[in-house]
């Protein structure tokens, strides 16, 4: 698998759709195909994608029931359905159980390629992610290989724009900017009180300090 590539599942059964698929993703994404809905379930229970790709017409069960289960478990992951049902009913029965976009089959590989850059580019104003951190602004969730850490609102305000900021020093007084606002009146020492529980609840589901103190300047987030 290519690193820092998006991951996208794709669920098609059709061998000469999934060379078109690998043809057009090659050196764009790291992608993963499944041709039933079982096995697209036995991954997604274990790894969330940036994004999937979803047929309709599956040998064990059709794609609006594998969307349907994708929206009661994550409602947030971007999914486009890519079928030879084209007529309107199909199209709008696909956007009403929770898909993003549909493309019909036969169809562009440019405009396959633009339409997941879209989608992407969507859910990545809200989610930021790097070295197994993932911040979700939708639902203000920061977890760590997919466990939550269980932060507060001021910790997850924190360790968003530390991520953000990856391997530059943050000074103390943005900190208390962005997170406490332009008139905090409270003690400084509250932002190292909360670095400090924020190290912990990190270290409680990881072998991980990333957080490193630059003395009378501020934090930076860095994973050696």
């Amino acid at each position: 698998m290519k690193e820092n590539l998006p991951l996208i599942y794709i669920v098609e059964d059709d061998e000469g759709i999934c060379e078109v698929y690998d043809g057009a993703f090659e050196d764009l994404y790291n992608t993963q195909i499944f041709e039933n809905g079982k096995d697209f379930f036995d991954a997604f229970s274990k790894k969330t994608p940036e994004l999937i790709i979803l047929d309709i017409m599956l040998p064990d069960m059709d794609g609006y029931t594998i969307l349907t289960k994708i929206r009661e478990q994550n409602e947030k992951v971007p999914v486009i359905i890519v079928s030879a049902k084209s007529d309107e009913i199909s199209f709008v029965k696909g956007l009403n159980k929770g898909a993003d976009d549909y493309m019909s089959k036969p169809f562009s590989v440019l405009e396959l390629i633009a339409r997941v850059k879209t989608n992407l580019r969507r859910t990545n104003l809200y989610f930021v992610a790097t070295d197994g951190f993932s911040i979700d602004q939708n639902t203000y969730k920061a977890t760590y290989k997919g466990e939550d850490l269980g932060l507060t609102l001021k910790e997850f305000k924190l360790l968003k724009l530390l991520i953000q900021r990856a391997g530059v020093t943050v000074e103390r007084e943005e900190l208390f900017k962005n997170v406490w606002g332009e008139n905090f009146m409270g003690e400084t020492r509250t932002l190292d009180m909360h670095i400090a529980t924020l190290r912990d609840k990190i270290k409680n589901v990881s072998d991980l300090d990333p957080i490193i103190t630059v003395r009378g300047i501020g934090y930076r987030f860095e994973v050696k």
